[in-house]
């Protein structure tokens, strides 16, 4: 059942006048009998003298009480009505009012505690809520409050049915139902809600929280209107609106002293005068939210830091003028700081947490957020993991200067960290995630779009994080193919990732991505904008529509799936495998494709590479059929025929895959030993064809020249198959390490990108807006 907190759904009200008729219509509609009447004590009785007047009289809370856990309603709820029922002159057997002539039969359900009372009707359905509402004032009052204590609006029944009421003067209802609501959100119905319909909120004194999310049609009149006289508010969100102007914020610092959280993002307009006098005027906030605001500076940063003690959320995203002069000191003294965030603020420097002294540990500190502060360093992000070691949100997106060094020193953080967001920073390598990753074993949140010099690597380390449900590797254009299946292959079925983005990465092509979505059923969000495989009219379908306000070369790259979206790709995938009908390429190939695949099955090795399918040449990981090898060309016809069926799991994949790799590695070995083989043959004959000149050019030293062409020989033979040897014993041994230890074998023959690894040519840095097609890797070159 639903939390009794809220109005659920009105519509189980049979008539909606019903909440509005005096209590003596309700007892005489619900009574068999006209002339028993149900006394306040719940009792029938035939004595007129106990009929109840229908007369109300409305009860209000005690001025002590407060709210400050939003999870919490229910319990505060059936505490605030104990110590109302407790503290009101309700006549008692024992207590001091008891009245002879009126005694209450112990039977009564009314001598129960209202605690157990409370709790029963915790239990009650709903439409019994509307039966009790008839039986007494007393159950009245309390079934009453704990209807309109939070107005339910998530329908447009309910919310209809809600909107007739409270359009209904106040004089003509039995009860003043303003006076119960103390949660009021409009943001299930952002559509419908606009002046009119929040005006008749107005006079809602024991309001604590406001919730206006989106609700962009609303302006600051009436807004300002509804918090006068809301001395107990608590919370406003005001994300979403836009008319936001001081005006609101002048209303909430004379009416509302007891403020704890006030999230107004669009604050754009509001005067730097009108928050100063806000945080002055309300020194209970905890947490505040002033975004894209130019008009907050230092001055603000002073107010915040002398009068609100008690801040735990600070969230100053796009304030640009503000810097690290005073912020110094809310990091060194507000010790109960939680959450910090700004973005985009040049004056945020590495100074930002030079204050703290060595040994002060802010205990707290759990997310921060330094996005777009060009200034900082790697040395900033040591001295933060020092002073903050229990961080678990860490959000650096767009710090240029960020390098491996920043991702070692958050590897400290351990267990600790679980989100960690490097978008865009382009310095960072596979060596500084392989760093983080192996120590910090809980991430499940790691965004790396746009840092182009990440591999495959990276991939085989992300592989390794058993609670990751978030990859974002937008514009990680190095990642190809064979990192998504070894992905897939080291996490095995049944993963709990849940969104994926690999948008612009160009080498991508739909086999891996059909072997992630089979083994991630908990999968929600799959982005793969910008993949031309995925580029295609069937598959399109199932995406997502573009955002509105993209132009029209977006759109036509725009590939995104979402919830149901993604569970139809992967039925459609599943489908195509089954019916071996591959659509790779453009166009109508059906016949084409569908011969090339029979004769590559019956094992003609004769064909064109440059008409062979992009599948088909590609599953073989670079090892194409002219090889010619019989045994190379019957493990990767049994791999493409494995995947077209879609019967191959994991381990049959690894098994393969080495089986694979091995005899790859053996043929190019042995034909590198027929050529030096055939090098010494030829050495050799030109050998004996130039004796007889020899002999008799110089008889006397034909000894000693014979033996010096030997040795010479024997030497070149030596340094020539040394090499070869080195291979095999390097190949003996990576086969010993694969039967040893299976799940720590290398896959992948790309390499890595470590920084002072040599003069390498670093990728530049994509815009958002770009789509550069990258050269593949081959991850198996041969010797030439």
């Amino acid at each position: 059942m639903s939390s009794p907190t809220s109005l659920d759904d009105l519509s189980n009200i049979p008539e909606t006048g019903n909440t509005i008729k005096t209590l003596h219509e309700l007892k005489q509609e619900s009574s068999p009998d006209s002339n028993n009447e149900m006394n306040i004590d719940g009792e029938i009785s035939n004595d007129n003298s106990h009929h109840s007047d229908g007369n109300h009289k409305t009860h209000t809370y005690g001025a002590d009480f407060v709210m400050d856990n939003e999870y919490n309603d229910y319990e505060e709820l059936r505490k605030s009505l104990v110590n109302k029922r407790r503290l009101s002159s309700i006549k008692r057997p024992h207590g001091p009012f008891f009245d002879h002539n009126n005694q209450i039969d112990k039977r009564s359900l009314l001598r129960l505690p209202t605690e157990i009372l409370l709790q029963i009707f915790h239990y009650l359905e709903r439409r019994d809520w509307y039966s009790l509402l008839t039986t007494c004032s007393e159950i009245a009052d309390l079934i009453i409050e704990m209807l309109w204590f939070r107005p339910h609006m998530q329908n447009d029944s309910a919310f209809k049915k809600i909107k007739e009421v409270m359009e209904i003067n106040k004089s003509v209802t039995h009860w003043d139902y303003r006076q119960f609501i103390k949660r009021l959100n409009l943001s299930f119905m952002t559509k419908l809600v606009d002046d009119e319909l929040l005006s008749l909120f107005i006079g809602c004194p024991r309001l604590e929280r406001l919730t206006l999310v989106n609700c962009a049609k609303l302006t600051r009149y009436p807004i300002t209107q509804v918090l006068h006289g809301c001395e107990r508010l608590q919370s406003i969100d005001l994300t979403g609106v836009t008319d936001i102007h001081d005006d609101i914020i002048n209303a909430l610092a004379d009416n509302c002293p007891r403020l704890q959280g006030l999230y107004a993002p669009g604050c754009g307009n509001v005067t730097e005068e009108a928050i100063i006098k806000l945080l002055r005027s309300c020194p209970m906030l905890k947490r505040v939210k002033f975004n894209s605001s130019t008009n907050i500076t230092d001055e603000s940063i002073l107010a915040m830091y002398e009068n609100c003690k008690s801040l735990v959320e600070i969230d100053l995203h796009g304030c640009e003028n503000v810097t690290d002069k005073y912020l110094k000191s809310i990091f060194l003294d507000l010790t109960q700081l939680r959450e910090f965030r700004i973005s985009n603020a040049p004056g945020i420097t590495d100074k930002l947490f030079e204050s703290i002294p060595e040994g002060h540990i802010l205990e707290k500190l759990r997310i921060i957020d330094i996005t777009g502060c060009n200034a900082i360093t790697d040395r900033l992000v040591e001295k933060l993991v020092s002073c903050a070691p229990r961080l678990r949100n860490v959000v650096l997106s767009k710090c240029m200067q960020i390098t491996d060094a920043s991702l070692r020193a958050l590897s400290q953080l351990g267990r600790s960290l679980h989100y960690i967001h490097l978008g865009h920073c382009g310095l960072i390598t596979d060596y500084g995630v392989a760093a983080l990753v192996r120590y910090c074993h809980r991430i499940q949140y790691i965004d790396l779009a746009c840092c182009s010099q990440l591999t495959d690597w990276t991939l085989v380390e992300l592989a390794n994080l058993p609670k990751l449900r978030r990859i974002g590797l937008v514009k990680c254009s190095m990642i190809t193919d064979s990192g998504i299946l070894e992905l897939v292959r080291r996490r095995g079925e049944q993963d709990c990732l849940e969104r994926v983005h690999l948008s612009y990465c160009t080498n991508l092509t739909i086999g891996p991505i059909y072997l992630l979505l089979k083994n991630c059923p908990k999968l929600t969000h799959l982005s793969l904008t910008g993949i031309s495989s995925f580029l295609r009219r069937e598959i399109t379908q199932y995406c997502r529509e573009p955002p509105s306000d993209f132009n029209e070369h977006q759109k036509s790259l725009f590939c995104v799936f979402s919830g149901h979206g993604v569970n139809q790709l992967r039925n459609y995938l599943n489908q195509v495998v089954e019916e071996r009908t591959y659509q790779i390429d453009q166009g109508d190939i059906h016949t084409l494709f569908n011969e090339r695949r029979r004769r590559f099955l019956n094992g003609d090795f004769d064909m064109d590479e440059e008409e062979m399918n992009i599948w088909e040449r590609r599953r073989g990981l670079g090892v194409t059929a002219d090889l010619g090898h019989p045994d190379m060309a019957e493990i990767n016809r049994e791999i493409f025929r494995e995947l077209n069926e879609g019967n191959m799991g994991p381990d049959e994949m690894r098994e393969h895959f080495q089986r694979l790799i091995r005899n790859h590695h053996q043929q190019r070995l042995l034909e590198h030993q027929n050529r030096l083989n055939q090098q010494l043959v030829q050495q050799r004959q030109q050998q004996q064809q130039q004796e007889p000149q020899l002999e008799q050019a110089n008889t006397q030293n034909r000894g000693q020249t014979e033996t010096q062409a030997q040795d010479q020989l024997q030497n070149e033979v030596q340094l020539r198959l040394q090499p070869p040897l080195q291979q095999q014993q390097q190949q003996q041994r990576a086969q010993n390490t694969i039967i040893n230890n299976p799940q720590n074998a290398p896959q992948i023959e790309q390499p890595a990108v470590f920084p002072n690894g040599g003069n390498q040519t670093l990728p530049l840095v994509l815009n958002e807006d770009e789509d550069v097609d990258m050269e593949p890797v081959d991850l198996f070159p041969r010797n030439t």
